[in-house]
């Protein structure tokens, strides 16, 4: 099985998804927009492929990010704990699930296989807005991007704040 490997520019509130040749695959940026934190992800034409609307569901204590794709469909990316290190999504007939790791890593996961891994531990300052992005296969680059982008959508370059190591999740399969 072959492994490909994109890198994301995240600059400011914008991103850029390019392969290993630099070759850009889809832009996205996040604005505050009547008070809510809002993203859209565009594909090479500039079109509006998808929007993200993140929401902080305080009675739960828990994020929700609403998706809407361009046919105008509704689909919603849940944490699952309160930690918001683990999140859920029923899109289409798959289920996505979204795990936050120690050492700033992220695994997803598509109907329990996990397919893509990003790691935001950057190596050089040259790389500081930089991640760095495996996935089996190219079907699922779109999708990662939109996952890769709920959790970016509302962050800014700040390092986040965790009162113990021991609230993310362990790395349980190593494949990079």
């Amino acid at each position: 099985m072959k492994k490909s490997v994109f890198k994301v520019d995240h600059s400011t509130n914008n991103f850029k998804l390019y392969d290993a040749d630099d070759k850009l695959y889809y832009s996205a940026s996040w604005f505050l927009e009547f008070g809510k934190t809002t993203s859209e992800i565009y594909n090479l034409e500039k079109e509006v492929i998808f929007s993200i609307v993140k929401k902080f569901k305080f009675w739960k204590w828990r994020i929700a990010y609403e998706i809407q794709n361009k046919q105008h469909k509704t689909f919603v990316l849940n944490s699952v704990n309160k930690e918001n290190t683990h999140f859920l999504l029923q899109f289409k007939e798959d289920v996505y699930e979204i795990k936050i790791h120690y050492a700033q890593k992220k695994s997803i996961f598509k109907n329990g296989i996990k397919i893509a891994e990003i790691d935001d531990a950057f190596l050089s300052s040259k790389e500081e807005n930089t991640s760095n992005l495996l996935l089996v296969n190219m079907e699922d680059v779109e999708m990662i991007f939109l996952l890769f982008c709920c959790l970016k959508t509302g962050e800014t370059n700040q390092k986040p704040v965790l009162k113990s190591q021991k609230e993310l999740i362990p790395i349980e399969e190593k494949w990079t």
